[in-house]
């Protein structure tokens, strides 16, 4: 405590968003990226500035925004047009060039050839590069905020806490890497060029965590960003430029249908990187499936709300979870399941009822605003939601705001039921569907009975009942007593479980992340012993709970999860050390592998010693049998097409990189990763600090 004599009048906040940016040198340690204090008089003329700059009038002529192949930039005759919601589609902010086949042809082929040489940097020349880029970033902030304002409807708090992820990714994924560079007996490559196809709902920070996981590996990238949103991306790729990633290693473009297929089924390819729908990551899986693909897709994510919860504290973060955005976060509070003697409390009704209703809706040109407009007023999906099924009402009746529909305050349905159109579909739009349960169990049974497992909350201060629920539930990212968005780079790595993800279960933001674009291999003649290596990465990495920020009043927890069960299917080139190798890898981290191998490629003599179930069996029957299992694992990526289509068509995974001796590269494919995030202040006081686990 301070004396009352040594009180300055000093304030202590001093942030100045008016003044230039500060750049950051670069770093062994990424510092995460403070986002606005737009409580600050200064901060607040800043806002009103970039409405100044980029609410356009119809008078304003559109900015045309060019096609680029490689170094040269050309203007097609095909545009995009952007229309500002906010203005009922009367005012055009720009217009974007689209490209044809032909013009996709020569970008993949300006990517794979890489003729400035991207691949040859070193991590070092990389790593000084994209602290650069986030330097770029920083000083754009406004620029970037305006340009979403008017493109896609975000408000300017939302637009803001994107530019801070943005530049967290582009200092935070080399740094990462350094710990992989740094293994002695492994080399390291890029694998060539990286898709990343990103969405319109995060149209800054997932583009720019996705470019910079394919550049930091030494990939050349090309960014596909969601059409109704790429004049973001096309702003903030000038950062990666001029900070020194070459024009040929990052190209961003738009396309129309035929030639986006064209791109996603390229033999350049060398990984896709999406995030998206869950269709469109089947889509892209069937139509190319030998292709490896990293998608973080939908989420229906739910709040549980216990007898045990505080109801004033759950109701203000299931608000911010549900209507933040619009609600069109893939992380969105969808569901809010209330055990019964809350849900029947009149007093919580309409409590919940005032918070959803005194949230400001309308234009993000009044920065008071909370909830903007939605991307688009053709959601077939939303707009059967908003009918009543038998037995449902209106807590908070859906209301639309403007002539065009865009603008819809924040709704809450009532008394939804588990087959419910409304409970089980992925909805983007700021509509609550409040669910009755009657006890915590229950509640968890209906979480884990949706298709989906990206983000998920509990509201209660039993820990008896935080424990059941953080061991029990099926979700990438869990959330205790806070909101279940705004995962922060580092701090709550990102990533979903079931038809929330498709890939190797590595999450956004995360310690290992960028090694899923790397191609790792054993150094030739590498002596080390893999059983030691296994052994000692499983204890340092793979085995603990962690949480690295150490924050006081939050608790971020980073744990390593085994899987269900794995198989390893052999071939009759693949060796028997590799399947031992393999064995034993899986072992170590607690996941149950099955072996199977063809008749006639008898691998009983040499592997019964390992200790796993050895089955063998045609690859017909080995593919009717692979739904049973949660990943597949090969020696090697030379395996049957059908294989492949196989897993494609079930959404299975299949680890095809070669084995490697060093653990902490080879354990990541037996494992999923999964964050927990805690606030255990109540309102500022502080009684324990709970264990790590």
């Amino acid at each position: 405590y301070k004396m009352k004599d040594t009180i300055t009048h000093i304030p202590t906040r001093t942030q100045n968003r008016l003044h230039r940016y500060t750049p950051v040198p670069p770093a062994d340690v990424m510092k995460n990226e403070p986002d606005t204090d737009f409580d600050l008089a200064q901060n607040q003329e800043w806002v009103r500035n970039i409405f100044a700059k980029w609410k356009k009038s119809p008078t304003d002529a559109p900015a045309i925004i060019p096609l680029q192949i490689g170094t040269e930039t050309v203007v097609c005759d095909k545009r995009h047009k952007y229309m500002d919601r906010c203005q009922d589609d009367e005012v055009c902010v720009c217009e974007m060039s689209q490209a044809d086949t032909e013009q996709v042809k020569k970008i993949i082929d300006i990517a794979e050839k890489d003729p400035a040489g991207w691949r040859k940097t070193t991590l070092q020349e990389r790593h000084k590069i994209m602290y650069e880029a986030a330097n770029r970033l920083g000083e754009m902030r406004g620029d970037l905020i305006g340009c979403m304002c008017a493109v896609t409807g975000k408000t300017v708090i939302e637009g803001d806490v994107e530019v801070s992820e943005g530049v967290d990714y582009a200092r935070f994924y080399t740094t990462s890497m350094k710990q992989f560079a740094e293994l002695p007996d492994v080399d390291i490559a890029p694998k060539g060029t990286v898709l990343v196809i990103s969405p319109w709902n995060f149209p800054c920070a997932i583009p720019i965590g996705g470019i910079v996981a394919g550049l930091a590996g030494g990939n050349t990238v090309i960014l596909k960003p969601a059409t109704v949103a790429a004049p973001v991306a096309w702003m903030f790729a000038k950062a990666f430029w001029d900070a020194g990633v070459p024009k040929e290693a990052l190209q961003v473009i738009i396309t129309d249908r035929e030639a986006l297929k064209v791109l996603t089924t390229a033999p350049a390819i060398k990984h896709i990187i999406l995030t998206g729908g869950t269709d469109t990551a089947q889509n892209i899986a069937r139509t190319n499936p030998a292709t490896p693909l990293s998608a973080e897709t939908g989420g229906k994510n739910a709040i549980i709300l216990t007898a045990s919860g505080d109801r004033d504290h759950a109701i203000m973060n299931v608000v911010a979870s549900a209507f933040s955005n619009a609600g069109q976060k893939c992380s969105a509070c969808s569901l809010l399941l209330v055990e019964r003697s809350v849900y029947e409390d009149k007093n919580f009704q309409e409590k919940l009822k005032d918070a959803a209703t005194s949230m400001k809706v309308g234009s993000v040109w009044n920065p008071g605003n909370m909830v903007g407009p939605m991307i688009t007023n053709q959601n077939d999906k939303l707009l059967k939601a908003l009918e009543l099924e038998k037995g449902e009402s209106w807590l908070v009746p859906p209301r639309f705001l403007d002539k065009n529909k865009y603008i819809l305050a924040p709704t809450v349905k009532w008394g939804v039921r588990p087959g419910n159109y409304s409970f089980r579909t992925e909805l983007f739009g700021p509509m609550l569907s409040v669910v009755c349960i009657e006890n915590l169990q229950q509640g968890i049974e209906l979480v884990n009975s949706l298709d989906y497992g990206l983000t998920s909350g509990l509201q209660s201060l039993d820990e008896s009942e935080q424990k059941l629920w953080k061991n029990a539930i099926m979700a990438g990212n869990l959330y205790i007593n806070r909101g279940i968005t705004g995962a922060i780079v580092n701090r709550q790595p990102f990533g979903g479980m079931k038809l929330s993800a498709f890939g190797g279960g590595v999450k956004a933001g995360g310690p290992n992340y960028c090694a899923c674009f790397l191609k790792i291999t054993d150094k030739p003649g590498s002596t080390t012993d893999y059983k030691q290596s296994y052994a000692k990465a499983y204890e340092q990495e793979f085995a603990h709970a962690r949480d690295i920020n150490n924050l006081y009043g939050e608790q971020n927890v980073f744990r390593y999860l085994p899987l269900k069960n794995m198989v390893l299917r052999l071939f009759p080139g693949d060796s028997n050390e590799d399947a031992k190798m393999i064995a034993l890898a899986a072992k170590t981290c607690h996941t149950p592998l099955t072996i199977s191998f063809e008749p006639g490629d008898d691998r009983t003599a040499a592997l019964s010693a390992i200790g796993c179930p050895l089955k063998e069996e045609t690859l017909a029957g080995f593919l009717k049998s692979m739904k049973d299992y949660e990943r597949i694992r090969t020696c090697g990526a030379d395996i049957p097409m059908e294989m492949y289509e196989e897993a494609a068509r079930m959404d299975k995974y299949i680890a095809t990189a070669k084995p490697v001796k060093d653990g902490r590269v080879e354990l990541i494919h037996y494992i999923k990763e999964q964050s927990i995030s805690f606030e255990y202040h109540r309102y500022g006081s502080i009684l324990d600090i709970p264990p790590v686990e």
